[in-house]
C-alpha cells in the first residue's frame, strides 16, 4: 500500500491549530509523513518538533523553504530524520534566470549532501511558461545534475498548465523525489513569472508572540486571490478530473527512485479543509 504525506501548508496560513494538533489530525486522516514549512521550524525548537512527531506517530519527510532559508534548515531537517528540502518557488522569467536558479539549487545540494538530504524545486503553473519553445522548468532540470538536484512535481499545477505529468516524469526520469497531490479539473494559462529583477510582491509573514502568523490586510488580500485561483481543485477521483494518477504512479515507480507522495491543497471544495484532506487520503490509500 502506498504511504502518503501531508504538507502543513494544507491547513491554511490562517489556521489557528497548534502544530502538534495538525500532526495528530494528519495521522488520524491516514497520513504517515509530514512536509513542514519554514515557519514551523521558526516557531518551535527541533526538540519540540521531534517530540510532536513521536507523540503523534508521524514522520518528518520534507520541508518547504525559500532559497534563502534552505541552508539554515539543513541540519534541523536532518536531525528530524527528513529526506528532502524543497524550494517552493523562485523568481525566474526567462531561460537565463532559470539557469541561474539551477546554479543556486546546485550549491544548496552540495551543502545538503553532507547530511544525506535531497534538495529539490516545486513548480506552480507558471514554471511551464515557454521560452524558445521550452518550459522554464525544463531549463532548471537540464542545468542541474541527476543525483544531485531533484524536483517535486506539483501535479495539480502542472496539469493546469496543460502538462501530461506522467509523460513529463518519463522525460526526466530519475529526477523526481516527490509529487504534490491535488486534484484539478481546469486549465490555467501559464503566465510569464516574476523576474528576479522585479521587487517581491508577496507581503512578508510576521509572527505573533505565540509564533502564529499575523494576518495583515495585504496577506488577507493575497489569500483571497489565491483561493480564487485555486478553484481548479476538485475531489480526488472526480469524473471532471484532468489527472491520471495511476499513470503518474507508474511513471514514478519506473524511475527506480523513492518518490514521496504528499498531499497539498491551497483551497477546498466543501468549505471544510479537514473533510477534503480526509477524502484525499482515503482515495489515495484505496486506489494507488
Amino acid at each position: 500500500m502506498i504511504k502518503i504525506g501531508l504538507g502543513t501548508y494544507s491547513f491554511g496560513m490562517d489556521s489557528t491549530l497548534p502544530l502538534v494538533e495538525k500532526l495528530q489530525k494528519a495521522k488520524d486522516m491516514g497520513y504517515t509523513g509530514i512536509e513542514f514549512l519554514a515557519n514551523d521550524m521558526d516557531s518551535h525548537s527541533t526538540q519540540e518538533i521531534k517530540e510532536f512527531l513521536e507523540q503523534t506517530g508521524t514522520e518528518c519527510w520534507s520541508l518547504h523553504a525559500s532559497m534563502d532559508l534552505i541552508s539554515g534548515n539543513i541540519k534541523k531537517i536532518a536531525d528530524l530524520g527528513g529526506k528532502q528540502i524543497i524550494c517552493p518557488m523562485h523568481a525566474f522569467a526567462d531561460a537565463e534566470e532559470a539557469i541561474d536558479c539551477a546554479k543556486q539549487l546546485t550549491e544548496k545540494a552540495k551543502e545538503a549532501a553532507e547530511y544525506g538530504l535531497r534538495i529539490g524545486y516545486h513548480n506552480h503553473s507558471d514554471e511551464f511558461f515557454l521560452d524558445n519553445g521550452k518550459p522554464l522548468l525544463s531549463y532548471v532540470i537540464e542545468n542541474t545534475e541527476p543525483g544531485q538536484v531533484y524536483f517535486q512535481l506539483d501535479c495539480g499545477w502542472a496539469t493546469a498548465a496543460g502538462v501530461d505529468c506522467a509523460d513529463y516524469i518519463q522525460q526526466y526520469s530519475g529526477r523526481f523525489c516527490s509529487v504534490h497531490v491535488k486534484e484539478n479539473n481546469k486549465f490555467v494559462e501559464p503566465q510569464r513569472p516574476r523576474s528576479a529583477k522585479d521587487p517581491v510582491q508577496r507581503p512578508p509573514i510576521e509572527l505573533d508572540e505565540n509564533g502564529k502568523p499575523i494576518l495583515t490586510e495585504a496577506m488577507k488580500k493575497m489569500l483571497e486571490m489565491l483561493k480564487e485561483r485555486t478553484k481548479i481543485q476538485c475531489p480526488m477521483g472526480d469524473a471532471s478530473s484532468r489527472i491520471d494518477w495511476k499513470a503518474i504512479k507508474a511513471a514514478t515507480d519506473a524511475q527506480g527512485l523513492d518518490c514521496l507522495w504528499i498531499v497539498e491543497r491551497e483551497n477546498n471544495y466543501a468549505n471544510d479543509m479537514i473533510k477534503c484532506l480526509t477524502e484525499d487520503a482515503a482515495w489515495l490509500l484505496n486506489n494507488l
